[in-house]
């Protein structure tokens, strides 16, 4: 498994988002204006925060030992990543 079922039931579930659904039906009606409640505001700071330890050498070899022993590093996508990281 390539992500905790908690840390994918965050992302995916429970973190407040930075702009509300826009599925097909409302394409039609323009963009969305994204809020800008206290919320929003520290959802988009923790985002930040999430790439600027994303970039950090320390984080990046986290990843890439993460990836080692993944089925889908089968993948050239993959492996490229993983050099990348490492």
């Amino acid at each position: 498994m390539s992500l905790h079922p908690y840390v994918w039931s965050y992302f995916g579930d429970h973190q407040v988002k930075l702009t509300r659904s826009h599925p097909p039906k409302r394409w039609v009606s323009g963009p969305l204006e994204t809020k800008r409640d206290e919320r929003t505001r520290e959802a988009l700071a923790e985002a930040v925060k999430l790439v600027e330890l994303g970039r950090t050498e320390e984080v990046r070899r986290m990843i890439a030992r993460a990836i080692q022993g993944e089925p889908a590093l089968a993948e050239p996508w993959l492996r490229t990543l993983h050099s990348r990281l490492s």
